[in-house]
């Protein structure tokens, strides 16, 4: 049975597909969620982060929640086991690394700090070899450009012990012994890597969808077969659209990429300003818009592949969400209820699973 977690600004949709009907609900209302992960052996296993409520964790495949990630008590002094900040801006498994009860789950938060648990999420333990990298006075996130962020952590396939996480702005940092040493940002790689992707069928590979595009022509897509040496840049086909915000990568052809992008940060996330479309590359071709069947207005798409049948992509929106099959090339909308609110709101991830 399909279920996709959608996060909009202030609460998680669990819609859960039965037949062809699918039935929507509302979750961690009052949050605002910001990235879910599955665990890959245990659909039933998910985890939410939110920014500024915390870390969540459920074991029911999205019916019931708990806070996760802050063990101390209140009269007690902080612990070193846990994550001092609320707000969570990255949450993810090990697809192949196990601890001692599931997958080691990774979170990043803002200020920029890295967490890894290997109980499920009952302990964590702070990578703080990133806070003295020499990039790191650079760091900062246009909105709020006294802070910054971690934007996405992401382990590598050839080497599990290969770890890379992007820094929101600043850097692509990468650890070759699970975080026990880092190395700073390469000479010519990208600083403002919203999406950072690996591909089990590509050991090596690292797929970075930028912001850098905007500032620098040509630099909105980077790709690097080295777990992020060294990059290259093929934006080719994206000069009207150069500022990606998400991707998804097609689980069964690691060659395959759709990306969602703007003309700019305006027009991805401002209201009044939105217009945001979708491109594919396969192999080394250019990148070529498919955004035919998408609504006009919308903020930058969150996307996901159907966890049971490959050629269909899904792609969430503040005018809800549509689905894509590889070989029509226009989408359409799911069958769903959508309040009027959400209209007006950014939604922030997008992820499918299982029960």
């Amino acid at each position: 049975m399909r279920v996709l977690y959608a996060g909009m600004e202030n609460e998680l949709l669990v819609l859960t597909q039965n037949g062809e009907r699918w039935q929507t609900k509302t979750k961690l209302k009052g949050t605002q969620p910001v990235r879910v992960a599955v665990d890959p052996s245990d659909n039933s296993i998910v985890y939410c982060a939110t920014y500024g409520h915390g870390l969540w964790k459920s074991e029911d495949a999205g019916e019931s929640w708990q806070a996760t990630g802050k063990p101390q008590l209140y009269f007690e002094p902080a612990g070193d086991n846990g994550i001092p900040s609320p707000y969570i801006t990255f949450v993810g498994t090990h697809p192949l690394k196990k601890g001692e009860e599931s997958h080691i789950v990774y979170a990043g938060t803002e200020p920029s700090a890295v967490y890894y648990s290997e109980d499920g999420g009952k302990h964590w333990h702070e990578w703080t070899g990133i806070q003295h990298m020499a990039s790191r006075p650079e760091w900062q996130f246009p909105p709020r450009p006294h802070t910054h962020h971690v934007r996405w952590i992401t382990p590598g396939y050839g080497n599990p012990d290969h770890v890379a996480v992007s820094i929101e702005y600043g850097a692509v940092l990468f650890s070759e012994d699970h975080g026990s040493t880092w190395q700073d940002r390469p000479e010519h790689s990208p600083r403002d890597v919203h999406t950072l992707l690996a591909h089990p069928s590509a050991p090596g590979r690292l797929y970075a969808a930028c912001g850098d595009g905007f500032m620098k022509a040509s630099h909105s897509y980077a790709q690097s077969e080295d777990d992020g040496l060294h990059w290259h840049y093929k934006s080719e086909g994206l000069e009207k659209h150069p500022y990606l915000y998400n991707m998804v990568l097609n689980a069964a052809d690691a060659d395959d990429r759709f990306v969602s992008a703007s003309k700019g940060p305006r027009e991805a996330h401002s209201s009044g300003a939105a217009s945001s479309a979708i491109y594919r590359k396969q192999g080394e071709a250019p990148f070529r818009e498919i955004s035919r069947g998408l609504p006009a207005g919308s903020f930058a798409h969150v996307l996901t592949q159907d966890p049971e049948d490959t050629g269909v992509f899904y792609a969430l929106n503040n005018h809800g969400i549509f689905f894509l099959r590889t070989d029509e090339d226009i989408w359409k909308p799911v069958d769903i209820a959508w309040k009027d609110e959400y209209k007006h709101q950014h939604p922030s991830c997008f992820v499918a699973g299982s029960r």
